[in-house]
């Protein structure tokens, strides 16, 4: 939404940073009801770990806000590029839930807490960032089932389309530590919509389990913000800034233990730049500290003796009881409306688009992401349907092309290689056919001319001639001019097969 400047202020003489609306969307008016919202939320909030905004202005149409320069690096680069201490890890998570406890004592709710938003000064102070999506007591621009967040820190009631309260920063505060204390996000899966399926149907790994060494009382602090159901979270950042504490003073003599598994060597302090220049994020890091004790190792040791005893114990178990594993029942139909219709609608849109573009085998991976969600869906039934039936007919021509060219007889090559180019203009097999076929597959060329004319009147007369793959096709038909009047027939005849399937889809009203 937004880009960050360093700057001067004339006035008081200091270095600030400017943030503004990315060009192109601040005449957006949503956006810019967002960022006025987030220079009043953060304004509101005085905090020593919450970022000082100093102006909201206007210059022209271009609104911008003056904030206080930070230096250091965020949450997310220190993830991969620190090694901490447990007592450092419990430090950063206890200010920001300081931080978030504060503005929640003022009734204004983050909604989009993760480690991107978290900064850590060179000095070890922490500070949040970026209001962008809070909610101010009295006010809410949201709607009904709209998804508001980033999803792998997003409350199961996020994922519904629920309004998110102080519990949701809560769970948030949660996926933050629990990624903190371990290097690894709770929720995590190989699409968006594999995450959301996590968040809402799947408990994490036991954070004592993804890192042995994490004390018992950490280890139920954070899982009680993980809960999934809200009433059984802490009821705000406060009540979790008191259990943090007293579970931190357990910790007494463990504060020099790393929990990294490695120290990658520190990234070089950031250079100096000057006023207008865009600010990146910083790579400065911090001097290691001293090694594990031998004790510590032991102690280590003995833990993942007694883990892998208690799992296979368990597994063991598991079989002589219940018998093999089962695959996870799918969601029941009212749990499949709780994980918001956007999200299984934005992954069948992306089947289809996977669809449009020839791209089979993915249109199915996409679309049965989407049958994970919801089983019973007809649009993500139907493209596994088509997609299915589509490289079929490819396999099929293709059989039938290497018959042919086990023949030899030309004519029939060249008719095989069209085939199979009208349903895949890319295939590189078709187009090695067609160019042996030599003066036999000419024709062709033309023919494909006749049938990407067809499609242009049958888009034309749909009313598709503004949309973007209209133009597309366009300038793909004439390409395959161009070809065919250099005497490139093969080349000519795959540019006005792509232009036709371009077409079709304009006329579809596909994009």
């Amino acid at each position: 939404m937004g880009e960050v400047f360093r700057a001067r202020d004339p006035v008081l003489n200091r270095e600030v940073a400017v943030k503004r609306i990315t060009a192109g969307l601040d005449a957006d008016e949503t956006v810019r009801k967002r960022f006025r919202r987030e220079a009043e939320a953060a304004a509101t909030l005085m905090h020593p770990n919450i970022i000082t905004v100093y102006e909201l202005g206007l210059e022209g149409e271009q609104l911008f806000m003056a904030m206080e320069l930070l230096d250091g690096i965020d949450l997310k680069h220190a993830l991969t590029e620190r090694r901490m201490t447990l007592d450092e890890k419990v430090g950063v998570a206890l200010q920001v839930c300081e931080g978030v406890a504060f503005a929640h004592s003022k009734d204004i709710v983050h909604r989009d807490l993760k480690p991107a938003n978290i900064h850590i000064l060179p000095s070890g102070k922490v500070k949040i960032l970026d209001f962008g999506l809070a909610r101010l007591s009295g006010s809410e621009m949201t709607t009904a089932g709209m998804v508001m967040g980033t999803p792998h820190y997003m409350s199961p009631e996020q994922v519904r389309g629920q309004k998110a309260d102080s519990r949701s920063d809560v769970f948030a505060l949660g996926c933050l530590f629990y990624e903190l204390l371990t290097g690894r996000r709770p929720f995590d899966a190989e699409s968006m919509h594999g995450v959301l399926f996590k968040i809402m149907q799947e408990d994490p790994v036991p954070l004592r389990e993804a890192e042995p060494g994490t004390p018992e009382p950490i280890a139920r602090v954070v899982e009680k913000a993980l809960a999934k159901n809200a009433a059984d979270r802490f009821a705000n950042a406060g009540d979790m800034v008191a259990a943090l504490r007293q579970a931190r003073r357990g910790l007494a003599g463990r504060s020099s233990a790393p929990l990294d598994r490695s120290a990658p060597a520190p990234a070089p302090a950031p250079p100096a730049r000057k006023a207008g220049e865009r600010v990146a994020p910083s790579s400065r890091s911090v001097p290691p500290p001293a090694p594990t004790a031998g004790s510590q190792w032991l102690l280590a040791a003995v833990l993942a003796v007694a883990l892998v005893v208690v799992a296979v114990g368990g597994w063991a178990l598991r079989r002589h009881v219940l018998g093999p594993a089962a695959v996870p029942p799918a969601p029941p139909a009212g749990e499949v409306q709780g994980l918001t219709r956007k999200a299984v609608d934005s992954q069948v849109e992306l089947a289809r688009r996977r669809l449009d573009a020839g791209l089979y085998a993915e249109a199915v991976r996409e679309a049965e992401q989407a049958l994970r969600l919801d089983p019973r869906n007809a649009a993500a039934l139907q493209i596994v349907q088509e997609a299915g039936a589509a490289q079929k007919a490819i396999d099929d021509a293709v059989a039938a092309l290497r018959k042919a060219v086990t023949i030899g007889e030309r004519e029939r090559v060249a008719g095989a290689a069209f085939d199979l180019m009208k349903l895949d203009p890319e295939n590189g097999e078709a187009e090695k056919a067609a160019a042996a076929a030599g003066p036999a597959f000419r024709p062709r060329a033309e023919e494909a001319r006749r049938l990407v004319q067809d499609a242009r009147r049958e888009a034309d007369s749909a009313g598709s001639s503004g949309s973007a793959a209209f133009a597309t096709a366009i300038g793909l038909d004439d390409k395959g001019g161009q070809a065919l009047r250099s005497g490139q027939p093969v080349a000519a005849a795959r540019q006005f097969l792509a232009a036709r399937l371009a077409f079709e889809r304009a006329r579809r009203g596909r994009p």
